[in-house]
């Protein structure tokens, strides 16, 4: 959660890139791991809705959408707490699906250690062929 981390995913965030699938343990808050980084790309849209939830029901999957060069980009974002929560993955991502255009790339923000036996590099590739997944470290 720094400077640095936005300039790098600056730096990777390419026209061709249309989204980022974000894993974490736990719903999201302010200090969930990543949060200061995707609240900048979706320019501020995170935290707005994180204020605007602050006393309702959080969920265990999101969809944002916002833009980059002039395009559509989406962020999802899925609480993995048991091996079976993956399965939730694909939900936001049916939504994204307009958004993925053939050949673009999608990176995929880890952040969750209940991921450990799951390849979920493989896992992505298999639902989404048109599509380049690609693991993103900050």
């Amino acid at each position: 959660m720094s400077d640095s981390g936005i300039e790098y995913l600056s730096q990777l965030i390419t026209p061709n890139t249309c989204g980022i699938v974000w894993l974490t343990d736990d719903l999201l808050d302010y200090q969930s791991p990543g949060a200061y980084e995707v609240n900048y790309l979706l320019n501020g849209s995170l935290t707005r809705s994180l204020a605007e939830n602050d006393h309702e029901d959080k969920f265990s999957t999101n969809f944002f959408l916002g833009d980059s060069f002039g395009k559509p980009f989406f962020v999802t974002h899925t609480v993995i707490k048991t091996k079976d929560d993956f399965k939730l993955v694909f939900e936001p991502l049916n939504v994204a699906k307009p958004f993925m255009r053939e050949g673009s790339q999608v990176y995929i923000l880890n952040k969750s250690k209940n991921t450990a036996n799951i390849n979920v590099l493989k896992e992505l590739k298999s639902k989404h062929k048109n599509v380049t997944f690609e693991h993103l470290t900050i």
